[in-house]
């Protein structure tokens, strides 16, 4: 750095300070005034000024860290306190004295800028500066207990040669010390380093001016006031080192507060989430946490709906003096997309992003809801793990508010911290399903060897029953041939029953046969490919009412059809298709009183490409908690042995058919299963269109 500048604007300043006082000695050159009050406030002030002055170097001694700053505070600490007894010292040798060691010590002060600091310091600049004090209160002391004792400084009103010769050295050493604390600013470039070479300067011009001075003359009065110029100096230099304390102070204050307020919003979050099962359940509490503890307004909480690609709002919070109805409404119902809007911005870019006005933001799309809310400031953040963006958090204030880095980046992390959080939630779930899945497949493995063992069994127990029906179909077809025709009249209806129950015998026997078997292959999920072929639903239904007639008739329950007959032929495996029908008729049977009735209706769908068998009972009906577990292995029967497997079977039909099943039931009035299923077989899934309530 160039010291031509910082030297002239020195040079300017003595040169005007000499200018100065040859002009008043010029004007007034035997103007005496004798004014002891005036002299002694004005040393005094430069005292306490000094002495201020020390302990404010003293605090600001870990901002400079080379002992300067305490070698210059212990100068003006010994100068204040030798001023303080000069103040109060009357006319004569111990005033001069006192003056004259004052300035002598305040100007070995500031020429200490000349003597490298030790590295590290060897100097207790404690013990240093207690010294010092303690030296100059004995000092003035001594000088005013023994003033008779003193050399002679003065005489009839001029100052001797010792006094002259002594300020003269005091003013060499405050200039001395002026040229270092030049060089100082000039090494280091700090402006207090040019503030005490200003002082220096000064103090120095005033200390020279004494020689061409007498006692309380113009000149004398001068470099007084030139004194005062330079407390006046380092009056400034405290006040504005106590500003910028004040202000460092409630920075800092502020500083710490936010900190504070940010690790509350930290901990809140995380109690939130260690004491909620699921982020449904922790959101409202997590806005909450965070807008109280940040002094935000309102905040909204939106989730990515990966079907859809769109932000869907989770939850929303606001202060109860929030006054946004119409906002708040706009919220509910709003989506966004990537990039629009700053959820979308946030979603898009998977940084925290601020807008300090959104009513002023071009790309906010509900600008004025915010504007009539008294919305503005806004900042939001996203939940993210893994990469990937799971939702946004925006936080909204009816101030303007600049941008926080700071806040930005902790945001940043709580956003991590909930990422965190639903990804390990998610795993959990996984796990549990997966724990689950593989329990229900050991189960159902054991449930698959049982079935496979009863079905040989019973495959092995209907042998028998087969022979035995066709032998006795023999037997009463020879009996029957023997007899005469009178005879054959009178048990024809007989004949006619015994074929019928024989016939049903060995179809049942063969069906219970498939039966087993696919009860077995539904268990194990497994199962054989379909046999797809044109079949009417009305002629598959005629064979299961066959079959269930007699049981029906046990129950005194009516078997009924409307419109199968109109039905088209659709492709179907006929066999499963049985199946499906006889579960549905055979579990409703016990389900209905006696004199009630099982009705089965068939309509063709209003785009020609489906039919709906639709199988209604009069019976009980069923609870919430059957209904919503019918199609699963959840399933429960309430007939008596039952296994709970006979509607998920039904289910595994209709799917191999690419239809669809659905179920209405009222408690006390009956229960309708509706059979949607393809024409040309399964292709498309089919959905099923709006049904008629079960009459």
């Amino acid at each position: 750095m160039s010291l031509l500048r910082p030297s002239l604007a020195l040079a300017a300043i003595a040169a005007g300070s000499l200018l100065a006082g040859a002009a008043v000695r010029v004007l007034w050159p035997d103007q005496i005034w004798v004014n002891e009050p005036l002299h002694a406030s004005l040393e005094a002030l430069g005292a306490l000024v000094s002495v201020v002055m020390a302990f404010v170097l003293f605090e600001r001694r870990h901002e400079r860290g080379d002992g300067q700053a305490r070698r210059l505070a212990i100068g003006f600490l010994g100068m204040g306190l030798l001023e303080l007894f000069h103040a109060g010292a009357p006319r004569g040798d111990a005033f001069v004295l006192l003056r004259t060691v004052a300035s002598l010590v305040g100007g070995l002060g500031f020429v200490l800028i000349w003597i490298p600091a030790a590295q590290p310091e060897r100097v207790s600049w404690r013990a240093l500066s207690w010294s010092t004090a303690a030296g100059a209160l004995a000092f003035g002391l001594g000088t005013i207990a023994f003033q008779e004792r003193l050399p002679q400084m003065i005489s009839e009103g001029e100052f001797v040669g010792f006094a002259v010769a002594a300020k003269s050295l005091a003013g060499g050493l405050f200039l001395a010390g002026a040229a270092g604390w030049l060089a100082d600013y000039r090494r280091l470039g700090r402006p207090e380093s040019y503030l005490f070479a200003c002082l220096a300067l000064l103090f120095g011009v005033s200390e020279l001016m004494f020689a061409s001075s007498t006692a309380w003359n113009s000149t004398w009065w001068f470099w007084h006031v030139l004194r005062l110029l330079t407390y006046v100096l380092v009056l400034g230099f405290v006040g504005r080192g106590y500003v910028r304390l004040v202000s460092d102070l409630r920075s800092a204050l502020a500083r710490s507060r936010r900190s504070e307020r940010r690790l509350a919003a930290q901990y809140a979050v995380t109690r939130v989430l260690a004491e909620s099962s699921s982020l449904t359940e922790a959101s409202p509490r997590l806005l909450q946490a965070i807008g109280e503890s940040l002094r935000w307004e309102l905040g909204i909480l939106w989730i990515v709906d990966e079907q859809t690609n769109m932000l869907r709002r989770l939850d929303l919070w606001h202060q109860p003096r929030v006054k946004a109805a119409e906002f708040l409404e706009d919220t509910r119902q709003r989506t966004f997309h990537r990039g629009i809007g700053l959820s979308g911005r946030v979603w898009a870019s998977g940084e925290p992003a601020w807008i300090p006005d959104v009513v002023k933001d071009p790309n906010y799309p509900r600008a004025p809801y915010a504007a009539r809310a008294g919305l503005h400031g806004a900042f939001g953040f996203p939940i993210q793990a893994m990469g990937q963006v799971h939702g946004v958090l925006e936080f909204f204030s009816h101030e303007i508010r600049e941008p926080d880095p700071d806040l930005l980046r902790m945001v940043a992390e709580v956003g991590t911290k909930i990422g965190q959080y639903m990804e390990r939630k998610r795993a959990e779930e996984a796990l549990r399903d997966t724990e689950a899945k593989l329990q229900e497949e050991a189960r159902l493995a054991e449930v698959a060897r049982v079935l496979g063992d009863i079905g040989h069994d019973v495959k092995n127990m209907l042998m028998p029953l087969v022979t035995g029906a066709g032998l006795l179909q023999g037997e009463l077809e020879e009996c029957f041939g023997q007899l005469t025709g009178q005879e054959k009249m009178k048990i024809s209806a007989s004949r006619k029953l015994s074929r019928e129950v024989i016939e049903l015998i060995q179809s049942s026997s063969r069906r219970l046969q498939d039966r087993m078997r696919e009860i077995a292959d539904s268990v194990k999920g497994l199962s054989t490919a379909p046999k797809f072929a044109p079949c009417l639903a009305a002629e598959v239904m005629a064979s299961v009412f066959q079959t269930l007639r007699l049981s029906a008739e046990q129950q005194g329950v009516a078997l009924r059809t409307e419109g199968l007959e109109a039905l088209p032929a659709i492709r179907a495996d006929e066999g499963r298709l049985f199946t499906a029908f006889y579960n549905l008729v055979n579990n409703a049977i016990p389900e209905v009183p006696a004199g009630g009735s099982i009705t089965v209706r068939g309509r063709v769908e209003p785009d020609g490409k489906a039919v709906v068998v639709s199988v209604s009972d009069t019976g009980r009906g069923m609870p919430t908690e059957i209904r919503e577990s019918l199609f699963t292995y959840r399933a429960v029967s309430r007939k008596a042995g039952g296994t709970g497997l006979g509607t998920k079977i039904v289910k595994d039909v209709v799917d191999a058919h690419g239809g669809h099943i659905a179920v209405e039931s009222d408690v006390g009035k009956g229960t309708t299963f509706h059979l949607t299923l393809p024409i040309e077989g399964p292709g498309e899934p089919v959905r099923a269109s709006a049904v008629a309530p079960a009459s």
